[in-house]
């Protein structure tokens, strides 16, 4: 699976990266053409906002998987054991349930304009609007993977073993640290260095 998302990763920002560059030149054909040959394409402006939006949204979902979305740290940063693993998952199940939302949301929008079409571009304007949907299922997609993350790293530690003991409730323990290690009973040390470290 990590595979998978690796290369979905891989692909996103090879297609950003594109996209990036076809603004630069949307942009500097639009100016040369204005201050230069003192005349104004009708489309270039308009595609060179539908590129960017697409970009945004194609690059949010790379963001949310690498911990680089906008957020605010002052409680994981002061928190520690059950209380950082909570808000962490708590997090995660926020951003999830909103990309979700945001998703049906965006689908309606699309569903309402798709008999409109863009004057200097012809084309339609889900077009563009789509960039919200993908942008959504993007989302959601990493998050699910940032959420299994987030809950294997706890069970690693002693800390983060009681953390998700106490947050799931009495009827789900988390592996003890030596069935999470070499297999035969006994931590593996790399984890228990980890664990140490924290």
């Amino acid at each position: 699976m990590k595979k998978i998302l690796d290369g979905l990763e891989g692909l996103i920002r090879t297609v950003c990266t594109f996209l990036f560059l076809c603004i630069a030149v949307l942009i500097a054909v639009q100016v040369f053409t204005r201050y230069v040959l003192d005349m104004t394409l009708s489309w270039s402006e308009q595609a060179a906002r539908g590129v960017f939006i697409w970009l945004i949204m194609l690059y949010s979902g790379v963001l949310v998987r690498n911990g680089g979305n906008l957020g605010f740290n002052i409680l994981t940063q002061r928190l520690k054991g059950k209380g950082k693993a909570a808000c962490l998952l708590f997090s995660d199940l926020v951003i999830l349930a909103f990309s979700g939302y945001w998703f049906y949301q965006s689908l309606q929008l699309c569903l309402s304009f798709q008999n409109f079409r863009f004057s200097g571009l012809k084309l339609p304007y889900n077009a563009i609007y789509a960039a919200e949907p993908v942008g959504a299922a993007l989302i959601a997609l990493f998050t699910v993977e940032v959420l299994l993350r987030h809950i294997r790293e706890a069970g690693r530690t002693p800390a983060g073993i009681e953390a998700m003991n106490d947050f799931a409730g009495p009827d789900t323990k988390a592996p003890a640290a030596g069935l999470a290690g070499t297999g035969d009973g006994t931590a593996d040390p790399e984890l228990q260095e980890r664990g140490d470290m924290q």
